[in-house]
């Protein structure tokens, strides 16, 4: 017979873990970018961060940070994460939201195969287009590869064990074109909003970055990001005027109902969006899910 007092302990320890979980997000929009310096259009990337803290607030996300703008450099964001690391316990939900610009760089250790050339990246406050830049001594040392972010999403991940929960939403774009008869008839208000550009950073000596290792399974990930990698990312006028990322805000419209990351992941893999005209017709949101 199983004794009391030890059933006890087991619900009071298992009350106490739902209890102390606790839900934190990492909110990085940049949408002033220094033009003149790095290269970048302006978009409306530090919009997304206003739109979404608010409703994350209401959802009980209580351990929350923003970078918007001239705080969102690289060092900061990969600081952010690491932090974020440090402070998540098992069985957490967590947040990662990135808005910005998007671009491809030459895939310099070979890790995306012989039929892939570039590595995706996101674009920081201080990344810059091209290497031009700086007195022709940029080199791609700004760019957040996709190289260095998967160990940084790891790092969490494995913090959260197999009751915790990281969804990561991308609003960039990594892209090589589309064609010229496709956009004729969009808002041109919105050709002005592009995130991301269909031209490749190539630096003039090779990028060091370790090839990532797999995720350990654990702790369910899911990667968002609001086209595929060919495509580009054109931002969403809503009904009041403003400019959002096209994808920042069909999450906003998911998170006035709640924030079930589950029911989140029905909704794109069940393509629930296109009712909503939001996106572009040929701008498919994609959806990763790693256990």
């Amino acid at each position: 017979m199983i004794n009391r007092h030890f059933l006890l302990t087991i619900l009071i320890l298992t009350i106490g873990m739902n209890v102390c979980s606790t839900n934190r997000a990492l909110l990085v929009g940049i949408g002033q970018y220094d033009t003149q310096k790095t290269g970048w259009s302006h978009i409306h990337g530090d919009n997304d961060v206003e739109l979404l803290k608010t409703l994350l607030k209401k959802n009980d996300f209580n351990d929350l940070v923003t970078l918007t703008n001239e705080k969102a450099t690289k060092a900061q964001i990969v600081k952010a994460l690491t932090d974020l690391a440090g402070r998540c316990n098992v069985g957490d939900k967590v947040y990662f939201h990135f808005s910005g610009h998007g671009q491809p760089v030459r895939d310099d250790n070979h890790d995306e195969g012989t039929s892939k050339k570039y590595d995706e990246s996101i674009i920081p406050y201080d990344a810059c287009r091209d290497s031009r830049r700086l007195n022709g001594k940029y080199t791609g040392q700004f760019h957040l590869i996709d190289d260095e972010l998967c160990p940084l999403l790891e790092a969490i991940k494995k913090k959260l064990g197999k009751d915790g929960e990281l969804m990561v939403v991308v609003d960039a774009c990594f892209s090589r074109g589309i064609q010229k008869d496709e956009i004729t008839d969009i808002d041109p208000d919105l050709l002005r909003y592009v995130r991301g550009t269909n031209f490749a950073f190539t630096p003039p000596g090779r990028i060091s970055v370790k090839t990532p290792k797999q995720f350990t399974p654990g702790a369910k990930m899911t990667v968002i990001t609001a086209c595929r990698e060919n495509e580009r990312n054109f931002e969403y006028k809503s009904p009041n005027g403003c400019f959002y990322g096209s994808l920042s805000y069909y999450i906003s419209i998911l998170l006035k109902d709640n924030a079930d990351f589950e029911r989140w992941r029905e909704c794109f893999l069940g393509k629930n969006y296109q009712m909503k005209r939001i996106f572009q017709s040929f701008q498919h949101p994609s959806i990763e899910i790693f256990p």
